[in-house]
């Protein structure tokens, strides 16, 4: 056996120890990371990005194809699923034109369509324009009702005594005399 210097044996010795200590705190983080992982459990760690041998990749949970929610078809009353190979249309509408699809999309949103039976919903009925009589009416019946905000006691009853009387004008002009005076 050659005769080897003590301290160069101290020094392998002590640099095999560090190696040793480091690989096995390396494979312990690993385990600890991969548990972690699996159960959910967020990894704790310090500012910055980590560094590559401690990133342990675990792959998420994919939801059950039941629970996923298939996008069907935007043409009125088509129930075939859409695919992205035609833009998110079924096979038998993809020659469909784009803009007319875009009508079919905001239709659909703004509710005029049901999906199903491309039919008008029920509950959806378009709303009438009112004439110039009910839009004067109505703007009356909001001056009087803020005009009477305004008043209390004796002189709330009086206006609305005038609006039964004389009518509603009328009492809106006597609230609005009241409030200045």
């Amino acid at each position: 056996m050659p005769n080897t210097d003590p301290n160069i044996t101290a020094q392998i010795e002590n640099f095999a120890n560090q190696i040793t200590a480091t690989v096995e705190a390396a494979v312990a983080q690993r385990i600890q990371a991969a548990l972690a992982g699996a159960f959910g459990v967020p990894q704790k760690r310090g500012p910055g990005r980590p560094p590559k041998q401690a990133v342990v990749h675990v792959a998420p949970l994919a939801a059950p194809k039941s629970a996923r929610k298939k996008q069907i078809c935007p043409v009125p009353g088509c129930k075939n699923v859409a695919a992205p190979i035609f833009g998110m249309v079924c096979k038998d509408h993809k020659n469909v034109a784009k803009s007319k699809i875009k009508k079919y999309r905001e239709a659909r949103r703004e509710g005029l369509v049901t999906q199903a039976t491309g039919a008008k919903p029920a509950m959806a009925k378009k709303v009438k324009k009112t004439t110039p009589k009910v839009a004067r009416a109505r703007k009356l019946q909001g001056q009087y009702l803020g005009a009477l905000k305004s008043l209390t006691g004796a002189d709330r009853a009086r206006v609305k005594q005038t609006a039964a009387e004389k009518g509603v004008a009328e009492a809106v002009k006597l609230a609005l005399s009241m409030k200045k005076g």
